[in-house]
């Protein structure tokens, strides 16, 4: 049986920054996009502010002086190279590992299960290692199929089913996993967008657990194969292979925000030729 666990760091852009500036432990902490202008990542302490992604900076002003909010400018070489030394710390631990993005991995896992402590202790090991190695807190998913894993690593870092930055669910019975799906929406399922999420809901899937036993033909007949696989695969069918050399991008976008609300035409204009 096939095997994945995903490893996501947690707050990734945020951690990198206090990893590297300790006088930012426990502070709460955004990195900001290129030209300063909006949030692209948050600290746990921001997030439990309420405080949105994509949120212009200078609408946080306020808050950031209520709440002692500390702003980063994006350092993207720092996050590339801690990126590469985590994924150099899970290459111990897996010969077959797809890059997914700057902050996650997959990692195939089949051969494993005999180990002392299981794949929920090989789990922890990798977490121990990259904390202790590299100073970063990541959460691990494992499970029989990558839509799973991706959904395990969810539930890991939400605590969900007793986990505690690992969740298993090669541990859990077919009832308890039911149970546990019953409780997650629709919309923390990999590759459920807000617009499929929405036709989902309107068929009356609002939970993981009513997507997963929806009927897999219909499923492909009202939105796709894609949409089918990720049923099929919600089921312990796995349909994605790993990908050992990641696509190369289709598409190249720049993008650059205001530091405050402009209404005048001519500064407008002004702003944009500079």
């Amino acid at each position: 049986m096939a095997v994945f666990a995903l490893v996501d760091c947690n707050n990734f852009y945020a951690s990198c920054e206090k990893l590297f500036a300790p006088r930012l432990r426990n502070r709460p902490v955004v990195v900001l996009s290129n030209n300063d202008g909006c949030v692209v990542a948050r600290s746990a302490e921001v997030k439990a502010l309420g405080i949105p992604m994509g949120v212009p900076w200078f609408k946080l002003k306020d808050d950031a002086r209520r709440y002692g909010i500390v702003a980063m400018s994006s350092n993207y070489a720092l996050y590339a190279d801690m990126s590469n030394r985590v994924v150099e710390v899970l290459s111990a631990f897996s010969a077959n590992i797809e890059v997914y993005s700057i902050d996650e991995s997959f990692l195939e896992l089949s051969g494993y299960e005999n180990l002392s402590g299981g794949l929920t202790g090989y789990g922890a090991e990798i977490r121990q290692r990259i904390a202790d190695w590299l100073g970063l807190a990541v959460c691990v998913g494992i499970a029989p199929t990558k839509t799973l894993a991706k959904l395990a690593n969810h539930c890991a870092k939400k605590n969900l089913a007793g986990a505690d930055g690992v969740c298993d669910f090669t541990t859990l019975s077919p009832d308890e996993l039911s149970r546990l799906f019953d409780k997650i929406d629709v919309g923390e399922v990999w590759g459920i967008g807000r617009k499929i999420r929405a036709r989902l809901e309107g068929m009356g899937m609002t939970s993981v657990r009513q997507l997963r036993d929806a009927d897999a033909e219909t499923i492909r007949a009202q939105f796709s194969v894609v949409v089918e696989r990720t049923v099929r695969e919600l089921r312990g069918v796995s349909c994605l292979d790993m990908q050992e050399v990641v696509p190369d991008k289709h598409q190249i976008i720049s993008s650059r925000s205001f530091l405050k609300l402009l209404y005048d035409r001519a500064e407008v204009e002004e702003a944009v030729a500079s």
